[in-house]
């Protein structure tokens, strides 16, 4: 007999949770468990995994389930294979474009009929049965044996729903593994036969952001800006593009197009992040005030404003003289403690002690900070969220552990990759520029992706290594030798630009400062490979006074 699998739903009506386990209970074969909160199944999946989830949308007065699916992947509680299915009544646009943005294996609408849970999960369980070994293997964190296994079934003759849905798993695994050109052909080749189809059309525009196509980004956006279902993350993806570009009175505007209160936490610390950056700080505090209120009914949405809040007076104190952070210390320990109060979460209790170490670290007090991440929990970090890891990186540099604080960074940025969310992934990579360059590691981290760019050309894998030289310049921008790695890439790749960087800016950049002579060398044998480029750009004449580079 095969292995029962194991079904967990999460629904806040008792009624309704009787009734899907009834329906599901004679399915057969599944061993099917019930929660009424988000925080029951992940206290349960401390202990135990669950194959496939069933979650409502609402959860009474507690965080959605759609929050709930993205905080236990990002904090790695559910495994890459386990399916997710959504019953909702609520038909709101806004609301079934959350859910789809979570890719669920299947999306039923109240009041649905007990056939259509049936055929439902029916359909789940066989393509489960078709797709197993390629589950194991992603679970397992093979993704390269994984696509091989789907390789393998596209040759069977598979029922048409179950072709697209493993169809569907491959181009996600294709995607995850970098190989965006075989993945941007399934999404076009979707496409082509129906245009609507969601999950097409953002891994379609993911495939561009990864590769840094800017330009095609921009089109698929416009498009989606004509549905509903697309429409607020279509301007949140425009607003990140600006942010990057440095256009942050344009990345307001598109946020503007999203009421506050239908803001996401990243959206929202975006868009404090666009205030902070044209010195509007008041605007900032009072969009974090106003998102509070919002959520006051809902207490873990409320907690996680309030650490927003905390950490932004965090920051007011980190850009303050020493004689003047008294304020926004104070104002950020009384967030923090309110935001922590009755929690038993550890990872709550970890990100509340590190973020009050790192105040004690502001005001020069190292001994306490010393003892407060010394607690037992302070040091394990396998679900810890990439904003905390920022923090800590800063708090344990500062305490002289630079090595450690590198370690961190470079878990940090992982995890901000995992983030399905483009505003998630644009802050928190935000932050962690901004805590390197704090931190005085941004040289050391520069080094570091430089070295991983090397690597990642010599392996001829080139959208990669343009992502490793595009983090080093943005940690050192004027370091010419990264320069020259940039361009020798994109010329390689006979692309013009990368996301906020383009050929021409780059070229200008470079060659508006000494070269040293090995530099020079480099640069002339690329002219002479790709004639074009001098024509891009006029050199300035000072470059006989070249000093060597480092």
């Amino acid at each position: 007999m095969s292995q029962r699998l194991r079904v967990a739903i999460i629904e806040d009506n008792a009624t309704a949770r009787a009734t899907i386990r009834s329906h599901l209970i004679v399915l057969g074969n599944l061993e099917v468990a019930s929660f009424s909160t988000g925080t029951e199944l992940k206290n349960a999946l401390k202990k135990q995994n669950f194959e496939l989830l069933i979650f409502d949308f609402h959860l009474g007065q507690r965080r959605n389930g759609v929050e709930w699916v993205q905080i236990l992947r990002q904090s790695q509680f559910i495994q890459p294979s386990t399916g997710i299915v959504f019953i909702t009544a609520d038909r709101l646009p806004q609301t079934i474009g959350q859910i789809i943005d979570t890719h669920p294996d299947l999306l039923l609408l109240k009041p649905y009929t007990i056939n259509a849970l049936h055929r439902g999960v029916n359909h789940y369980l066989e393509y489960r049965k078709h797709a197993a070994t390629a589950l194991r293997y992603m679970d397992e964190g093979n993704t390269a044996a994984a696509i091989t296994t789907l390789d393998k079934r596209r040759r069977e003759k598979l029922p048409p729903r179950v072709a697209t849905d493993l169809e569907k798993l491959r181009a996600r695994l294709l995607l995850q593994k970098g190989d965006y050109p075989a993945a941007l052909a399934i999404y076009e080749r979707t496409l082509a036969q129906s245009n609507k189809v969601l999950w097409a059309q953002w891994g379609k525009l993911k495939c561009h952001y990864q590769t840094g196509d800017w330009s095609a980004c921009h089109a698929s956006l416009d498009d989606m800006l004509e549905t509903l279902l697309t429409r607020d993350k279509a301007f949140e993806w425009l607003a990140c593009l600006s942010f990057e570009q440095e256009s942050y009175e344009k990345a307001e505007f598109f946020l503007d197009h999203i009421q506050d209160s239908d803001l996401s936490l990243p959206a929202t610390r975006l868009k404090t992040m666009t205030y902070q950056k044209q010195n509007r700080i008041v605007e900032s505090i009072d969009l974090l005030q106003k998102k509070r209120e919002y959520n006051r009914s809902t207490k873990e949405r409320f907690d996680e404003f309030t650490f927003e809040l905390a950490e932004f007076y965090l920051s007011i104190a980190q850009e303050s003289p020493h004689n003047h952070r008294e304020e926004s210390l104070s104002q950020a320990r009384k967030l923090m403690g309110v935001a922590a109060r009755s929690q038993s979460d550890l990872q709550v209790q970890q990100r509340h002690d590190y973020l009050l170490a790192y105040s004690y670290v502001m005001e020069d007090q190292l001994s306490k900070a010393r003892e407060v991440i010394n607690r037992e929990h302070m040091n394990v970090f396998q679900r810890s969220s990439a904003s905390t890891l920022i923090v800590a990186a800063r708090v344990v540099n500062s305490l002289g552990d630079e090595k450690r604080a590198l370690e961190m960074l470079e878990l940090a940025r992982n995890k901000s990759e995992l983030g399905e969310m483009p505003a998630e992934q644009q802050t928190l990579q935000t932050r962690m520029l901004t805590a390197e360059k704090d931190t005085g590691l941004a040289d050391k981290r520069a080094e570091q992706f430089n070295e991983q760019g090397q690597q990642l050309f010599v392996k001829k894998q080139y959208m990669d290594a343009l992502a490793a030289f595009y983090r080093a310049l943005q940690l050192t921008p004027d370091e010419p030798a990264y320069q020259l790695n940039m361009l020798q890439t994109l010329l390689v790749c006979d692309t013009d630009s990368y996301r906020a960087m383009t050929l021409q800016t780059l070229i200008a950049g470079l060659l508006a400062q000494p070269l040293s002579d090995n530099n020079q060398r480099r640069y002339a044998q690329l002219v002479q490979q790709y004639p074009h480029i001098a024509t891009v750009t006029k050199a300035p004449d000072n470059n006989s006074s070249a000093s060597e580079a480092g």
